[in-house]
């Protein structure tokens, strides 16, 4: 049944698995009825997911000593920008070890282009030693600084790193949907993305998003890039009430969950309680991942 609101002419084509145009996206974008805009984005994540939420516990290395455990992460992942190539792989040799069970993921498309000098062969080569060394994949493809995306793509997985989320890091909310709609585009050009996370990492000064701009995003993501399997936020970046409220607006994976506990704060309080809680707050049921976004089995290794 067709619930009557604001965008209820749009609620069919939402649960229909079509994905929405540019004019449908910006009515979405201009309507001030949140509840209206939440139904769509809520419609299309039931639609395509059920009642699940995916969530993935990560263990984030900077540059600094490498910690005693990773916890319970189901990925580990370098973060930081490396002086030179040689860098990079020595860092990842240094973790490959504490990621044993988990996936190794690290570092940003643009910084490892610009450690190639922009070439693209010379990308590949880097890339293929990085995954000799032991990574699996690039952790961040900010589509707002890549240029040509898809050939910068090709060459990371021709060198044997897979690229399997797609991020922003600063984009004013009146840029959002040309990025979203970049992600959509990207995926049916090299495919191979398992979620798209449409909320910047940095907010630009000069114009700031709101609570409000970053519910639409979710939701108007979740319309127009029906080719994406996920779209995600990030739990440590955005925090637990913007995270929940996301998953009834359509985002249907939560990333960058601590790995770690937290000493002295009991079993109640750990990272995976917490984030179960929260997702089964918002009416949904909490499924646990690793970095490859393989469903986790209750003994930590992948799952059917």
């Amino acid at each position: 049944m067709i619930s009557q609101h604001a965008l209820s002419d749009l609620e069919a084509k939402a649960v229909s698995g079509e994905a929405f145009t540019r004019a449908e996206a910006e009515r979405v974008a201009a309507c001030t009825d949140l509840v209206s805009i939440g139904v769509l984005g809520e419609a299309v994540r039931r639609a395509s997911r059920g009642s699940r939420v995916t969530f993935g516990q990560v263990c984030v290395i900077g540059t600094a000593v490498l910690p005693d455990s990773r916890g319970g992460a189901g990925e580990v992942r370098l973060s930081g920008t490396p002086a030179s190539i040689d860098e990079a792989e020595t860092r990842v040799r240094a973790a490959v070890p504490l990621a044993t069970g988990a996936v190794l993921t690290g570092f940003s498309l643009p910084e490892l282009l610009n450690l190639a000098g922009g070439d693209h062969m010379e990308l590949v080569t880097h890339a293929r030693r990085l995954s000799t060394a032991g990574l699996a994949a690039v952790a961040d493809a900010p589509l707002d600084r890549l240029d040509d995306a898809a050939e910068i793509i090709r060459a990371v997985r021709h060198g044997g790193l897979g690229v399997w989320r797609l991020t922003i890091d600063q984009a004013d909310p009146a840029a959002r949907l040309d990025l979203i709609e970049r992600a959509r585009d990207l995926q049916r050009e090299v495919g191979g993305v398992h979620a798209f996370a449409p909320l910047p990492r940095f907010d630009p000064r000069e114009t700031p998003s709101t609570g409000y701009d970053d519910v639409r995003t979710i939701a108007i993501a979740r319309l127009v890039c029906r080719n994406i399997p996920s779209i995600q936020v990030d739990w440590a970046l955005y925090g637990p009430k913007l995270a929940q409220v996301a998953i009834a607006y359509g985002a249907d994976d939560l990333d960058n969950v601590a790995a770690v506990e937290t000493p002295g704060a009991g079993p109640r309080k750990s990272p995976r309680a917490d984030i179960e809680r929260q997702i089964t707050a918002a009416w949904a049921t909490p499924v646990a991942r690793n970095g490859r976004f393989e469903i986790l089995a209750a003994g930590g290794g992948p799952g059917r």
